[in-house]
């Protein structure tokens, strides 16, 4: 029988080829892989063979209460599950696999006769080798069938500058404070699950990549829009009830590298399409305490005499974002904004990054430099997306920014 991987191969190449992805298989692996959104975020490929009284590594593994067990084995409520990846990282057998979504967008590449955008995370900077460049990567993408490749830092920018305007609005005296909304899912699934008093201090922000989706299609309402990043979480985060319809498709870097290996395109060779559009502000979330640095140098710029300066604190990685916030709960809060990630490193350190986190920091760094803008508020790309969006000035934003916002129950 073959493996969930060899039927992956086959079909991927078929759908690349432009042909029916049928072949010969488990039916209900082949449906996974064709219909990946008629299945869980974790697949269990093979039947669980945990001895009944042990304790089962991924159970434990699971911060989220998404793992039971049974008589026949775990089982995982996806309704639960946040996408962090811990319990297939922890199953010793092999028995659970992430979900793959590559086939269907192939499939979309070759069939629909709409725009298709692909949202690349500010993550991305060396983790196609050091040759491959923003500007090849979107000639590649084109090449790939998709009508253009957008950076999702230039919403990072957009968002920035919305947590900017309300840390500024709502931090008047040092009792106050404010919990990033932005980026990490992981965070965010913490907080509304396991801290759920601190959701007042939460500005409802969607994320970067729901704010690309809903910016795109706001401009281009019949266009299918394709995340692609470094991070399990996106795939649960794009079906979550308030933030459905922004992104059709959640990939990873490996998914896309795939994509890339079974076309045969050599990035390295590709002549640059360049035309970038984020501040360094922006690109600099993809490390942790980057949407700190971010925020805090806009927060200055807009009110450089406030009375009650920012102070960040941040934390990456599960066990110190649960600290950093039972510091909070406890009074010990030494900061007025706090920035978590979840993933050790920030999204750089995601579960499906190509290259190492330091390495993937140092890329990020030296893009953001090449940047001709510091921050949100000194670039002009930003200001004129605003306007089409219809937001004439910065205060009108902050005061009618519903297409950026969300409602936590």
């Amino acid at each position: 029988m073959k493996t969930l991987d060899e039927l992956y191969q086959q079909m991927l190449k078929r759908a690349a080829d432009g042909k029916p992805v049928g072949v010969d298989g488990d039916p209900k692996l082949i449906d996974c892989l064709a219909h990946p959104d008629d299945h869980p975020l974790i697949w269990r490929v093979k039947p669980c063979l945990c001895p009944p009284d042990e304790p089962h590594h991924c159970q434990e593994a699971c911060d989220w209460g998404a793992i039971t067990s049974g008589p026949d084995g775990i089982s995982i409520d996806d309704s639960q599950c946040v996408g962090c990846q811990a319990c297939v990282d922890a199953c010793k057998l092999d028995t659970l696999k992430t979900r793959k979504d590559l086939i269907p967008v192939v499939q979309e590449l070759h069939d629909y006769d709409g725009p298709i955008y692909a949202l690349v995370a500010p993550a991305v900077s060396g983790q196609f080798g050091p040759d491959v460049t923003m500007g090849k990567l979107r000639t590649a993408f084109k090449r790939l069938g998709f009508t253009g490749m957008l950076e999702v830092a230039v919403f990072a920018d957009i968002l920035t500058l919305k947590e900017a305007l309300e840390f500024d609005k709502n931090i008047n005296n040092e009792d106050q404070f404010q919990l990033t909304s932005c980026c990490c899912p992981m965070w965010i699934a913490m907080i509304k699950k396991l801290y759920h008093q601190l959701l007042p201090n939460v500005p409802g922000s969607v994320s970067p990549m729901i704010a690309g989706g809903r910016t795109v299609k706001a401009l281009h309402p019949n266009a299918k829009t394709v995340f692609i990043g470094p991070c399990l979480a996106k795939k649960a985060e794009r079906k979550e009830p308030d933030l459905v319809g922004a992104i059709d498709y959640v990939l990873t870097y490996q998914e896309l590298r795939d994509f890339l290996t079974v076309t045969d395109i050599d990035l390295a060779s590709l002549p640059e399409d360049n035309v970038p559009h984020a501040s360094e502000a922006g690109i600099c979330y993809a490390y942790a305490g980057g949407v700190s640095e971010a925020v805090t140098e806009t927060v200055h710029q807009l009110n450089p005499d406030r009375k009650v300066d920012i102070k960040t604190r941040k934390a990456d990685g599960v066990p110190a974002c649960k600290a950093m916030i039972n510091d909070i709960l406890a009074g010990n809060r030494d900061g007025n904004f706090f920035e978590g990630m979840g993933c050790l490193g920030g999204c750089v350190g995601g579960p499906r990054a190509i290259i190492k986190k330091e390495e993937g920091k140092v890329n990020v760094q030296a893009y953001g430099k090449q940047a001709a803008y510091k921050t949100p508020m000194e670039n002009p790309y930003v200001i004129e997306l605003l306007k089409k969006l219809g937001f004439p000035t910065v205060e009108e934003f902050l005061e009618r920014s519903h297409l950026y916002d969300r409602i936590f129950d």
